[in-house]
């Protein structure tokens, strides 16, 4: 047994959402559960756990679905609701956060707008997903909106999205000239715009252009080919294997003319090249090629940036994080990863448990990438094999296998 000295006194949960299932928090509370129900189990015995372990939940998003509210709760920041165009081009209600103050609590005007909130996949019903048919205009609605009300500084969440257009439906609806295409900007009429030239209102180009934009995103995928947009998720919105052809060949396109513009002064065939370039369906390459927009991980944004997640980390014994499928994937830039990439730099001992519906990789494959911690993964599939069932009971099976992993933990000790 461990010495009072070595036992777990702090804790600290960070989540991604279960795709599908279980929010962020959901999950953190889940898993706080179990550790309070092994923790009463244990009262009065030895145990890895202190008497009375403080928890550190800390609640977690990519830029996807649930980014805007997750950004408004830290920030306390103001919803800002309004009507857009929506990814089939019909009206929509929308909304985007507004704050007078910056979360390091400077005194600059910002905002944070959710690309899923005015283009998201759940905003189109199954049968009628079609990225040759879907349009990001609505997102520029959300941005022109956002400036227009005094932001000087915008964060744009760009997961979730339905839309294959290069971003194009949104740089059409800022007033940039998309000569060619009379209706809204999709994936399936982008072989037909002649040319893209600058906005001619010179006093809106210049309130847009003194606005700082930064795209969140967990996607580093770049405009074209094998890994870019299109092949990578376009079939998962919806489209056949014509549509690909036919979308890749208009992104290229798009690329023969595509000037440099005033805010980023870059060549296309570079914006293409961008790290998460290919996000959203070819938005992050928009919001980089138009309005020279920087990129950051949801990790780093909604984790170390808004709530100190590093520091955090450093104060505590026990780490728990997860996510719905833990795979190859999750330790490049996502949640899990951005653990890994934190306890990497730290030489203090740490356990590391990742909680998750299935795991196709092992925990030494994440041992290597999180330095001195001592890693453990629990899979709900352990104790509920058939994913149908498990989600109906996620929670208290989430709570279940924490419980479990505790006694576990208590077992080999």
């Amino acid at each position: 047994m461990e010495s009072e000295s070595n036992q777990i006194s702090k804790v600290v949960i960070c989540p991604d959402k279960f795709k599908g299932g279980l929010s962020s928090l959901q999950v953190a509370e889940s898993v706080k559960d179990g550790l309070l129900r092994y923790g009463l189990f244990k009262k009065g015995e030895p145990s890895f756990l202190s008497q009375a372990p403080q928890f550190e939940l800390v609640e977690m998003a990519d830029g996807g679905d649930g980014s805007a509210a997750l950004f408004g709760r830290i920030c306390n920041a103001e919803r800002v609701d309004t009507k857009v165009v929506g990814p089939l081009g019909k009206e929509t209600d929308s909304y985007y956060m507004f704050s007078e103050t910056l979360p390091s609590g400077e005194k600059t005007p910002c905002a944070f707008i959710e690309c899923a909130t005015a283009c998201g996949l759940a905003m189109v019903p199954l049968k009628e997903r079609n990225p040759l048919k879907t349009t990001t205009y609505g997102v520029g609605q959300l941005i022109r909106s956002a400036v227009e009300k005094g932001a000087k500084k915008i964060w744009i969440g760009i997961g979730g999205s339905a839309t294959n257009d290069c971003g194009l439906g949104m740089v059409q609806a800022l007033g940039f000239e998309t000569e060619g295409v009379n209706e809204f900007v999709t994936g399936g009429n982008l072989n037909k715009i002649t040319q893209i030239s600058e906005i001619k209102d010179t006093a809106w180009r210049e309130k847009l252009y003194s606005t700082e934009f930064v795209m969140v995103n967990d996607v580093d995928n770049p405009l074209l080919g094998p890994t870019g947009a299109t092949y990578i998720y376009s079939p998962q919105k919806g489209a056949t294997k014509r549509a690909i052809e036919q979308m890749e060949e208009g992104f290229k396109k798009v690329l023969t003319i595509l000037p440099k513009f005033q805010k980023s002064r870059v060549t296309a065939e570079e914006s293409a090249l961008f790290k998460g370039a290919g996000a959203a369906g070819g938005l992050g390459f928009a919001l980089r090629h138009f309005l020279g927009a920087d990129a950051v991980s949801g990790f780093e944004f909604f984790g170390n940036y808004l709530q100190n997640l590093g520091k955090k980390i450093a104060e505590a014994e026990l780490i728990v994080t997860g996510e719905g499928r833990v795979d190859n994937q999750s330790l490049m830039g996502k949640v899990v990863g951005g653990v890994t990439q934190t306890l990497s730099k730290m030489k203090e001992h740490k356990r590391l448990w990742v909680v998750c519906g299935k795991s196709s990789i092992g925990e030494e494959e994440i041992a290597k990438s999180c330095g001195n911690a001592e890693v453990k993964i629990y899979q709900l599939a352990d104790i509920e094999p058939n994913m149908a069932a498990r989600m109906k009971r996620e929670a208290p099976l989430l709570s279940q296998l924490v419980y479990f992993a505790a006694m576990e933990t208590d077992a080999l000790l």
